[in-house]
Parts: structure tokens; sequence; C-alpha cells
């Protein structure tokens, strides 16, 4: 996995939000407390590996929907309900990504050890599936798998890309600009994901 990844815009992350994401075959969830920092983690609670994004956020606390075992922020597993008197071990906890927010999008890294990028805040437009493998779509667009940004001339100005890949043949596209007509944009990202996934239909 690259070192940084965008995987949604901020916008589509709302407090007491879960929401799933594939990021190369990867299962990922991204929720957000009260406290507003997005995280995410590995879409299995480490109980009987129920989907967290089924879960539900109370506070700053992921709670599991199967067994109700609630996690911290930190990923430390906070309560078990079948037995509320129990002081849970600290090795019990859900398995966290690194992650931030630049430039309107909600990032991930598996090895941190560099840091994120630091974007300008940006109006978010849209994310597309594109059913398309990665390598076509960027080079439709000019850019390459090895940066996680393409910039792409529109109306006088540019929209920034982000991109993941979902799975070999799945691009996600997340699309923010400064002062962007989102209407306008959001016609035009449509109409080239038509286009690309016409060509790989081909």
């Amino acid at each position: 996995m690259a070192d940084w990844i965008p995987i949604a815009l901020s916008r589509d992350v709302p407090v007491g939000i879960t929401r799933a994401v594939i990021v190369d075959t990867r299962e990922v969830m991204i929720w957000r407390g009260e406290d507003g920092v997005a995280q995410v983690w590995e879409d299995r609670c480490p109980h009987r590996g129920m989907r967290l994004s089924l879960g539900f956020v109370r506070g700053n606390a992921l709670n599991c929907l199967y067994h109700g075992w609630q996690y911290g922020a930190g990923a430390n597993c906070l309560r078990i309900p079948a037995h509320p008197d129990l002081t849970v071990p600290p090795t019990i906890r859900a398995n966290a990504y690194a992650a931030t927010e630049t430039g309107g999008m909600v990032w991930m890294s598996s090895d941190s050890a560099d840091p994120p990028p630091l974007l300008p805040a940006l109006t978010p437009v849209i994310t597309l599936a594109i059913e398309a493998a990665p390598e076509r779509v960027l080079a439709a667009l000019g850019g390459s798998t090895a940066e996680p940004l393409i910039g792409l001339p529109f109306a006088g100005g540019t929209l920034q890309l982000g991109w993941h890949r979902a799975h070999a043949a799945k691009t996600m596209l997340h699309a923010t600009g400064a002062g962007a007509d989102i209407a306008a944009a959001t016609a035009h990202l449509r109409a080239l994901r038509q286009s690309l996934e016409q060509e790989a239909a081909a």
C-alpha cells in the first residue's frame, strides 16, 4: 500500500456516521465521533468478525452491532456488555490505520513514517466509482499510479482528484476544487466516467 491514500471526501463522513470503503481489496471503515476526528479502521470487530461499519457511534466511541462491544477513538475496547464489571484487557482492540484529513479528503496509511501531504482547504465536489482499472483511468487523466492526486483542468481552474484502487478493475475518484462550480464539475466528471467505462468495456 502507498504511504498515504485518499479514501473519501471529508464531507461524506459527518459526525456520528460510519462508512465502509474497499481499499485495494481491503475492507476498511471510517467513522467520526463528537470530537470531529476521522478514524480509519479495519472493518472487522476482533470479537466475532462482524463489520464495524454496521455499528453505531455514541459520543467518541464506536459500538459493534453484534454483541455491543464498545471501542474508543484509540481503537481500544472500552466495554463488553456481557461482562459489565470486567476491566477490558488492553490487548483487545480494533485494527486501526493512521488517518488524517487534508484538502477536503480523508486519508489513510498503513505505514505513517512519512508525514501526510499538506493541502489547502478545497470545496468537495463528488466521489465516483469507475469500473475501470486505475492504470487506465490515470493514463487517460494524464496522471500516474505513483501519485495519489491528479490535477484536472476545468473551467479556468483545476479540480484535484484523489484516487484509490478498490480492486483491479475499479477506481475510486474523490474530486475537490477551489471555488468549483459543483454542478458543472459533477456533470463533467460523470461524463468522463461514462467515457472511461465504455473504453474499458470495449
